[in-house]
Formats: C-alpha cells, sequence, structure tokens
C-alpha cells in the first residue's frame, strides 16, 4: 500500500510538473504585449454521467478550480492554457432500475488537468472606442487529465494519463482595461468507461452488473473566473522628452 502511495504522488508530481511546463513554455513562446494577454483564476463545480450517474444531479457536484492564462490572437480568437484539478463522486439511484439497484455501487475521486482551448467571442469587447464590454463566446479543445479515488467495495480507481476533449459556452464582461469577469460551462468527453470503476472488465462485479462498454463517462464543469489583463503605460508627450 504504501508503495503504490508513493508511486500516486511521484505520478502527480510528474503530471502537475509537466503540466505547468506545457502552459508557462506557451506563455513565453509569445510576448506579452498591451492587451493581448491575460492571467487568471477559475472556480467551480464538476459533475459526472456515466453507468453510476445516468442523469442530472447537481447535488453530486464537487469543488474544482484552474489557473489560466489566455492570448488574445485577434478581436475574435484567443487560446487559453490552463491547470488545474478537481474533485468528482457518483453513487447508483436505487429508484433508476433494478440493476441499480441491486449493484448499489458509488465512488469519490479526485483529478488533475491541463487544457489548451481555443475561444471564439462573437462581440469586440475589448475594443474601447465601440463601448462594448460583454460578449458570449465558445471554446473547444484538448487536454490531459489523470484521475484516481475508490469505490464503496473497497477497490482503487486509476485512469491513468488521458485525452480529454471540453466543449463549452461562456459569458464575459468586461469591468475596465484590466479586469474581466467570466462565467461558462463545458461538457468534456473524458475517453475512457473508468471513471467510475464500473465497467463490463470490473472484476467485482458481475457481468450483467457491469456497465456499457460502448458509452464512456463524462465531466461537466460548470465555473466563474476573474482574469488580468496586462497593460502597456504611456507616458503624455512632452513632459519627460528632452
Amino acid at each position: 500500500m504504501l508503495s503504490s502511495l508513493r508511486q500516486y504522488r511521484t505520478g502527480i508530481r510528474s503530471f502537475i510538473c509537466c503540466s505547468l511546463i506545457l502552459v508557462f513554455s506557451g506563455l513565453l513562446s509569445t510576448p506579452l504585449k498591451a492587451q493581448d494577454s491575460e492571467i487568471g483564476l477559475e472556480l467551480g463545480g464538476h459533475y459526472y454521467l456515466g453507468d453510476v450517474n445516468r442523469k442530472l444531479n447537481l447535488g453530486s457536484m464537487k469543488l474544482g478550480g484552474q489557473f489560466f492564462v489566455r492570448k488574445h490572437l485577434n478581436e475574435g480568437i484567443s487560446l487559453r492554457m490552463s491547470v488545474g484539478g478537481g474533485s468528482l463522486q457518483g453513487a447508483d439511484d436505487e429508484a433508476f432500475d433494478v440493476f441499480s439497484a441491486n449493484r448499489r455501487a458509488s465512488f469519490d475521486g479526485r483529478f488533475i488537468n491541463a487544457d489548451l482551448l481555443m475561444e471564439y467571442h462573437f462581440l469586440d469587447y475589448r475594443n474601447d472606442r465601440l463601448q462594448q464590454y460583454w460578449t458570449p463566446y465558445v471554446f473547444f479543445g484538448l487536454g490531459l487529465y489523470a484521475m484516481q479515488g475508490e469505490d464503496n467495495f473497497g477497490n482503487n480507481l486509476n485512469t491513468g494519463a488521458k485525452f480529454r476533449l471540453p466543449v463549452g459556452v461562456g459569458f464575459k464582461y468586461r469591468f475596465n482595461r484590466r479586469w474581466i469577469l467570466g462565467i461558462s460551462t463545458a461538457a468534456i468527453k473524458t475517453n475512457s468507461d473508468d471513471i467510475d470503476n464500473v465497467s463490463a472488465s470490473t472484476p467485482t462485479i458481475k457481468n450483467y452488473r457491469g456497465g456499457n462498454p460502448n458509452d464512456d463517462d463524462w465531466m461537466f464543469y460548470t465555473a466563474i473566473s476573474i482574469s488580468f489583463t496586462f497593460q502597456k503605460l504611456y507616458c503624455p508627450e512632452g513632459w519627460f522628452k528632452q
């Protein structure tokens, strides 16, 4: 058990280091120009849909968050690089069907992630001349995540490092030239059927109680963010010129 715990911690450290290198290398590869780059923090809730939880249940939402860097390519398109983590939980609803009632499975897990997203803004909300301070937007991208946890049968769950595909919608409001408030919601394809530790290959669950092998688990994430925009300061001409 101690050896598996050490491996888990070592794997988590390696994942975090690689994720941070990915984010900051992306940031450093492009110069920070006025109004072209942001840094921010995002907090929200994660929930999941899969073999154990097959309908929307906001009561199972768990806290999560991300640190991100955003690079504006033009008035409409931005790239966002983020590193974060969170928790997921789920439990069989005995009223859903007889298999859920007999299986009575549940799980609790923790994950970390790194994402690269492309955002498209419908309105030019950063142009002071237009006096347009808000915009809806859509986003999609590619990311990596790793999740570990346990189920109610005492089994450990471990997805390993896997790709994930986030897609979502959001809204941004610019308070001033420096600060932007955002709200967004995303559906995330996990490319895994092991989030809940219930699948057709789970050894402790009989075949007829196993999950659907043709349907991967999904994450959902709704969050509020605040970001700071880098600004270039201009001195009035003539004051300090010799």
